[in-house]
């Protein structure tokens, strides 16, 4: 009996070097142009693609924001160094590498999504969804973790851990506008561990 043969692939297979365009168009715009000014021809036409290409990946302009900075937060999981404080300063080390690798774009996309999440409840929904939700359990199993290890105080809400250990860079970053650096990742991350530790010295 004759072997059946494979399935015929539909359609043409995704071009990697398309979607990093598209990543990288998309970062540009929001950066210059704000969430506001972000369309989905814009972009296409800004990484060298036809709209069909674009819209084949994302049906809207909110999934293709929220997609791409998923994408980004990836790039960066939440580290699992052995100890509370190695995860800590870990941690403000990757935003800290990652505003500086973007320079003053990051500063920009942050505004403008900051703005946008409080008055576009779509875009507001997906973003908690697709990005703060798993971060927060990402940070949830790494201070499950340093509590297992005897080194967490009990009873902390772990959502507000979250919170003052990014708040202090996003701050400086978006409202005071000091310099983000390893230095200030290393001094917040001694202020957070002796805050949440259970043996406070």
């Amino acid at each position: 009996m004759p072997t059946a043969a494979a399935p015929a692939t539909i359609g043409r297979p995704r071009s990697p070097e398309a979607d990093e365009a598209i990543r990288a168009a998309t970062l540009e715009l929001l950066a210059t142009e704000g969430y506001a000014g972000l369309t989905m021809s814009g972009v296409a036409a800004t990484a060298g693609v036809s709209t069909a290409t674009l819209y084949r990946r994302w049906r809207s302009k909110v999934e293709l924001v929220v997609g791409v900075l998923q994408a980004k937060s990836e790039e960066r999981p939440v580290p699992d160094t052995g100890t509370l404080d190695g995860d800590c300063r870990a941690i403000l080390h990757n935003i800290v590498d990652a505003v500086r690798a973007t320079h003053a774009a990051s500063g920009a996309i942050m505004a403008a999504l900051v703005g946008e999440l409080g008055r576009n409840r779509e875009l507001a929904r997906a973003y908690r969804t697709s990005l703060v939700a798993p971060r927060r359990v990402a940070m949830a199993d790494m201070l499950d973790r340093a509590a297992a290890r005897g080194e967490l105080q009990a009873g902390l809400d772990y959502d507000l851990v979250s919170d003052l250990l990014a708040g202090g860079i996003y701050s400086r970053l978006l409202v005071s506008g000091q310099p983000v650096t390893h230095k200030v990742a290393d001094q917040l991350a001694d202020l957070v561990v002796r805050a949440i530790s259970k043996d406070v010295k």
